[in-house]
């Protein structure tokens, strides 16, 4: 049978580099892109949840189903709203992309999340919510991802210093040793990705994406 991740990477332009693996060409990810306490933002205060909080989204790791690997080991998020984690949402207004929507990861501890192709499904569903944009519609729904490629960009921020046992992968580049504030953008459509946590301590990131603008491809090519 073949899985969703073996469909998905059909789409990559690092597709054989991933299967034969050769280093990822630094076209495909940027880090540290930024690091938002020292480059783009004043110092905020460090962004914490309470765990009870989070609540699981199975779309996001519905590959890792397909490996019968326990949902509950990849990681907890929850969705960023203006009603619930306001001073969040006003700060994403302040990021280099339109129309942001973002999501806090916590990795904790023996959870990992597989290697996995993104489908980006939380922005096409919260996106038109919040913001009341419009999203192609095409009969063939791998046709709405083509057409957004371009358009959308994600990050992940981190908001705590890296400890030894906290691992970020893009293809084969391993993503180590960071600092809180630091920003690291890959490319979605063409990377496959994975993370991992056997530190002894929880591993805390935001995502966000959002539509490009001029200022964030400077950012990308600077």
């Amino acid at each position: 049978m073949t899985t969703t991740f073996e469909k998905l990477i059909e789409r990559s332009a690092y597709k054989e580099g991933f299967y034969n693996n050769k280093p990822l060409p630094e076209e495909f990810y940027k880090y540290p892109l930024c690091n938002i306490q020292k480059d783009l933002y004043q110092p905020t205060d460090t962004i914490t949840v309470d765990n009870d909080t989070y609540q699981r989204c199975n779309n996001a790791i519905e590959q890792q189903k397909e490996l019968n690997y326990p949902i509950k080991n990849a990681f907890d998020f929850s969705f960023v709203t203006p009603e619930q984690n306001k001073k969040i949402w006003d700060w994403l207004q302040s990021w280099h992309l339109k129309n942001p929507i973002s999501v806090l990861h916590n990795q904790k501890p023996g959870q990992t999340h597989v290697f996995h192709m993104d489908l980006i499904n939380s922005y096409l569903r919260l996106a038109p919510k919040y913001y009341k944009t419009e999203i192609p519609v095409f009969e063939n729904e791998n046709d709405v991802f083509i057409a957004l490629k371009n358009k959308l960009r994600r990050v992940f921020i981190f908001l705590e210093d890296w400890i030894p046992g906290q691992v970020v992968m893009l293809g084969t580049k391993v993503i180590t040793a960071w600092s809180r504030g630091d920003v690291l953008w890959f490319d979605w459509y063409h990377v496959p990705h994975g993370t991992a946590n056997f530190s002894r301590q929880n591993r805390m990131m935001i995502q966000v994406t959002g539509e490009t603008t001029p200022e964030f491809e400077k950012l990308i090519k600077s």
